[in-house]
């Protein structure tokens, strides 16, 4: 298909249908993919793109690639997704946001807005209802600091902002900061504050707290003891292990599939250590330092299968009954966001 960005293989066609067709349910949403113009980042400097994985391996996805990507990836599969601006600090998330609006406008997308933190709360609140969005994606690359680092929360959401995700109801997906992840005590602490003074809000916490390893994951869940009130999203979480403890720990009602479009096309796999992880991938990064042979980079699929695999595996592993995987792959996301409409 012309509108695909990637290749896509045999060895995709033959993984999807060995290990997931049989296994997905009928419909799914994602309730966490990125939707940009290449004019939304054209200024990006190269250099920015080079400093992170995953921006080297994409960093935009218009409405027509999402679809054609989706069409491909699940054949036969009503494959549904929300979607929010990619939140880099040189992006133009104004217009971003307005193409979003527009979309929703339209009725092809619930999308979330991106939000830069000096943005006055009188404005943000006016786009917000204006633009009749679900909720918001802040990121901590719009205080000029990269993912995981050592910053508060409310540097990047302040706390007038999430006044007025409380007063509307709405949706915050939210990638956590510091090199702790999860089960950082500054982490866990501003996370129990949201719950206690905005609890209208629906918080979805980002790739299991970015819980890509099980170590994240187990001592994360300790620390936020009553798990009742938050979500959790699964993107670009590959790990077995880390499933095993999330789905025996959280309930099915708790959990959105998430699938981090388009980041996950890349094709490879993940390695492991105790409490971090390597990238593996065929592709001419400069980042993938760790080739494997050429007979082994030959298997590769793409990290969004693997991803699915190691879910369903567990699923599988656990007897989950077919009511909690419809939850996680869709009624939850479809539930929430309809919730997050304005009234």
């Amino acid at each position: 298909m012309t509108d695909l960005p990637f290749e896509y293989r045999t060895i995709d066609r033959d993984f999807f249908a060995q290990y997931l067709q049989e296994r997905l349910p009928e419909r799914i949403v994602d309730a966490h993919i990125h939707l940009n113009l290449p004019k939304h980042v054209a200024d990006v400097p190269r250099e920015r793109l080079l400093s992170d994985w995953a921006l080297e391996v994409a960093h935009y996805q218009t409405l027509k690639t999402a679809r054609a990507t989706a069409e491909v990836l699940f054949p036969c599969i009503d494959y549904a997704f929300t979607g929010f601006p990619w939140p880099i600090r040189e992006a133009d998330l104004r217009e971003n946001n307005a193409w979003l609006a527009e979309l929703q406008k339209q009725g092809s997308v619930r999308p979330l807005m991106a939000l830069r933190p000096e943005w006055p709360a009188e404005d943000v609140e006016r786009v917000l209802l204006d633009g009749n969005f679900v909720g918001f994606k802040p990121y901590g690359d719009l205080v000029g600091n990269t993912k995981g680092a050592e910053i508060s929360i409310f540097d990047f959401m302040t706390h007038d902002h999430l006044k007025i995700a409380d007063r509307h109801r709405k949706i915050v997906t939210l990638h956590l900061p510091r090199a702790g992840r999860l089960p950082d005590d500054d982490n866990i602490r501003e996370l129990l504050e949201i719950r206690d003074k905005y609890p209208n809000i629906h918080l979805i916490i980002a790739h299991l707290g970015r819980s890509y390893n099980p170590c994240h994951i187990i001592e994360g869940l300790d620390k936020l003891g009553d798990l009742s009130w938050f979500l959790f999203d699964t993107a670009a979480v590959f790990n077995p292990d880390v499933y095993k403890i999330a789905f025996d720990h959280i309930s099915p009602e708790q959990l959105l599939y998430g699938g981090d479009l388009p980041i996950t096309r890349l094709r490879g796999r993940r390695e492991w250590t105790e409490r971090s992880y390597v990238n593996l991938s065929d592709g001419d990064y400069t980042w993938n330092t760790n080739r494997k042979s050429p007979e082994v980079e030959a298997t590769y699929t793409l990290y969004l299968y693997e991803q699915l695999k190691a879910m369903l595996d567990v699923m599988d592993h656990v007897g989950m009954p077919d009511k909690d995987r419809q939850m996680i792959f869709s009624c939850n996301a479809k539930r929430i966001f309809e919730i997050g409409r304005v009234e």
